[in-house]
């Protein structure tokens, strides 16, 4: 593919992206370590980076994008709209495991059906 199409493609997905509600997302950054995280309202995963970017927040590194159910679980101002360290999640989602802690768990589960 190349930088046409590429762009072509990021604008068709884009388009159809923002026909979708704006609501809160949870992104989180890493490569080989945790890079950070931001909740931020938005579309979709790529109005969401494009709004991070904007912003100057993209810590870099490989991404995860999920929209946040439920009122409940969307944090106070104070964690919206800027970078968050592990510690910032822990203090407003108290209950929160990072995916290899999500991934540890289920492959206990599974030895300890064996």
């Amino acid at each position: 593919m190349n930088d046409a199409d590429f762009k072509a493609m990021i604008k068709e997905v884009l388009t159809k992206e923002l026909e979708d509600p704006i609501q809160w997302h949870y992104f989180s950054f890493a490569d080989k370590k945790f890079n950070g995280a931001v909740v931020i309202e938005c579309h979709g995963i790529l109005d969401g980076l494009s709004r991070i970017n904007m912003l100057g927040i993209n810590p870099g590194g490989e991404v995860l994008c999920a929209p946040i159910i439920g009122a409940d679980n969307i944090p106070s101002d104070k964690y919206r709209n800027r970078l968050l360290t592990r510690y910032d999640i822990r203090e407003f989602w108290p209950d929160a495991k990072s995916l290899r802690e999500w991934e540890q768990e289920e492959e206990s589960e599974k030895e300890n059906k064996s």
